[in-house]
Parts: C-alpha cells; structure tokens; sequence
C-alpha cells in the first residue's frame, strides 16, 4: 500500500488508553493507525468502531508475549507499507491485587508482569528496528508507555508525590521501572541518529487496569503520549505526563 501518512502502531489498542491514543493521532490528520492486540476479535470491533468515525485505521494483531506474533507483525507491516513511523508500546499488563491475599502467587505475579511490561516492548521494539529506520522522517517516534508509578526518583524522595502513600504493586511498579531503563537504552542507541524515544505517563487513568479505580479520564489520560508520538521537533530522552517532567 503506497501512503504519504505517516504509520502508527500502537501496541494494546483495542481499549483503554491505548485506543484512545490511537483514536486521537487518527484525528490529526496525516496518519494511518495500525490497532495492535493479541485478541483478534476485540482488535477488529476496535478498528471497526474508529473506521465507523472515519478515521484511517486497521487491525493488526500483534502479541508482545510471542515471537511468533511479533515476527508475524512485522512482515505483514513491511508487506503492506515497507516502513513505520511511529510505534507506540501501551500494552501492559497489573497482577497485583489491591488485596495481596486474593491475587495469584507473588512469583508468578513478577514473571507475567515483567514478560508482558518489560519483555514485550523491548522485543517489539527491537523487531521493527528495521522498518523504523524507514521512517519518512528518517527520525522515528518511539513511545513508551509508563507509569508515574516506576518512578524511582519519586519513590526515593521522602517528600515527593508518594509521602504517606501505602506502596501497592510491587511488580507491577519494578516494570514499569525497569521499562523506563530500556527506554532509555533505546534512546541511547539512536540518539546520535535523531530518533525520538521518549517515555509517558498517562496518570492514574480509569480502565480495566485498575479496574476502573482511576480519576482521570482516558482522554486526557492519552493526550501526552499522542503528544510525544506527533513530535517533530528534537524532543527526546524523555520521562514526561502532561503537566511536566517526571523524576527518574
């Protein structure tokens, strides 16, 4: 398919922020959004409901905990366009229970949470290396999708944003940390080239991730990452929510 859009992917789009992300880019204009998630079925019913808005979006069904999917993502992506400009890495996974007691086993919590949050965007990441080295720009968007969560800074000071917080999610916080450490080799890797690697924080958003405990509302919630993966300024190396800088 020869298009002058830009390519978007953006991992773990069938619902919560991530769709909304990939609805708000298509707003823009000038991008075509590749819905990514591992349930077929879901991932179509969303692309079908942007589609019905008239914006310029299609499934592809990607897995981020098989390499099979990945590789499978890949070559339909290299196939259709030859190239990707943007790739957002959303997916994401919350074991912990806000009730340790009623949650799965604490190593199998860690073992999920860690393959999905940490494995998954850098294997992702890593496989369309080549085809975001393709990118019209030839300076390529990559997000990461975090958290305000893994943020060590803050946790570290006794009188940042977490003073007098009980510390839920230990998994699930030491991921997104961990996540924000493999942005960072990223963005090492490519700087020199240009490429724009940055890190989000939605906030604590209302989705099924949190089983809809959060405050925000998923349209702001997306409006940062939409932000970070729109940049076409020098933008990059980034730990950003919407308000600002984030703490490392």
């Amino acid at each position: 398919m020869t298009t002058t859009s830009q390519i978007v992917l953006v991992t773990g789009a069938n619902k919560g922020i991530g769709f909304e992300i990939a609805r708000q880019i298509a707003r823009k204009g000038g991008y075509h959004v590749l819905i990514g998630a591992r349930d077929v079925e879901r991932g179509k019913k969303a692309a079908a409901t942007l589609t019905q808005e008239g914006l310029p979006v299609e499934f592809l069904q990607l897995d981020s905990n098989s390499d099979q999917s990945i590789a499978a993502a890949v070559e339909e992506v290299s196939t259709k366009f030859g190239r990707l400009d943007v790739l957002v890495n959303n997916a994401a996974v919350a074991f912990d229970s806000w009730d340790p007691a009623q949650g799965m086993p604490t190593r199998e919590v860690f073992a999920k949470t860690f393959d999905t949050n940490t494995a998954g965007p850098a294997l992702t990441t890593e496989a369309f290396i080549p085809l975001l080295s393709n990118a019209l720009s030839g300076k390529p968007n990559i997000v990461f999708v975090s958290s305000d969560l893994g943020s060590a800074g803050s946790l570290a000071d006794p009188e940042g944003r977490y003073k007098g917080m009980p510390l839920y999610f230990p998994a699930y916080r030491s991921s997104k940390t961990a996540l924000n450490i493999l942005a960072l080799i990223f963005h090492s890797r490519f700087r020199e080239k240009g490429w724009r690697v940055n890190i989000d924080n939605p906030g604590f958003t209302a989705t099924d991730l949190n089983d809809q405990k959060g405050s925000g509302s998923i349209e702001d919630g997306a409006k940062n990452a939409v932000r970070l993966a729109t940049l076409a300024d020098d933008t990059r190396g980034t730990y950003s929510e919407k308000e600002g800088p984030i703490p490392w």
